[in-house]
């Protein structure tokens, strides 16, 4: 039997892709003796994603092993229509016979690839797979991020910052020493997208709660865990960042 192609579409700082991998990564496992092909085609969400190297030294830290093809200036997803990630496409002789976008469906996914490869298996996904469902905060101004002078009521989804921060078209940049944002989290969970833009280590200190929990080393641009709090995941809880000048926040996600 011809070999069924699965396209994930997934970039490497993109939380809702890493959470979908893990579904993927399982599918794979079970299915490829039967010819099943996993692909990775792997969009630029942000400019520094542009850049194989970035890219190639993400996913061998991440372990991921699959195939991939670096879809540079998005010509490959233009034709597949294409315009937001994770994305799980299936085909074979190069005809769609099923896509999906965005997070979810892995359920419908593996009966789907069930049906194509004609085998009976005992599923992976018996009911759909739970996972957190919280919006990505954004920095920059193309994706519309919102900042704001620092205030004793925070709201989520905002940053507020003092004025030692410059908004820029992806993130937000340090411009001092010591310069310092706030926001809420959602979730267990906290991320961010992060660089440091002379090349050389930042050390951020990271606050929870108005408590000093930890230190972060940022170079590379790349996800970055922030915080892994012991607290119940439907509470907020206010995260303060202070970092020397040159860093670069892109995003925050939340698990």
């Amino acid at each position: 039997m011809r070999d069924l192609i699965l396209l994930d579409i997934f970039s490497y700082s993109c939380m809702n892709c890493l959470r979908s991998l893990g579904f993927i990564k399982k599918l794979d496992k079970k299915y490829k003796k039967f010819g099943l092909k996993t692909l990775i085609v792997h969009p630029p969400e942000w400019g520094f994603e542009k850049n194989s190297k970035n890219i190639i030294y993400a996913l061998k830290k991440l372990n991921i092993r699959f195939p991939i093809i670096i879809d540079k200036n998005r010509r490959i997803i233009k034709k597949l229509k294409i315009n937001f990630w994770p994305a799980q496409i299936l085909m074979r002789d190069k005809k769609i016979l099923y896509k999906h976008v965005e997070e979810g469906n892995y359920k419908k996914l593996e009966n789907k690839i069930l049906g194509l490869l004609k085998i009976k298996s005992n599923r992976i996904f018996k009911d759909e797979p739970n996972y957190s469902k919280f919006p990505t905060v954004y920095c920059g101004k193309r994706k519309l991020g919102k900042i704001k002078k620092s205030d004793k009521t925070l709201k989520f989804g905002i940053i507020y910052a003092d004025n030692n921060w410059a908004q820029q078209q992806e993130y937000i940049k340090a411009l001092k020493n010591s310069s310092s944002l706030a926001i809420l989290t959602k979730g267990g969970i906290t991320n961010f997208v992060a660089e440091s833009l002379n090349n050389k280590p930042i050390y951020v200190k990271i606050g929870l709660n108005n408590k000093n929990i930890k230190t972060l080393s940022i170079n590379k641009p790349r996800l970055y865990s922030i915080i892994k709090p012991k607290i119940s995941s439907n509470e907020q809880n206010k995260l303060a960042i202070i970092t020397d000048k040159n860093l670069a926040i892109y995003s925050f996600s939340f698990q």
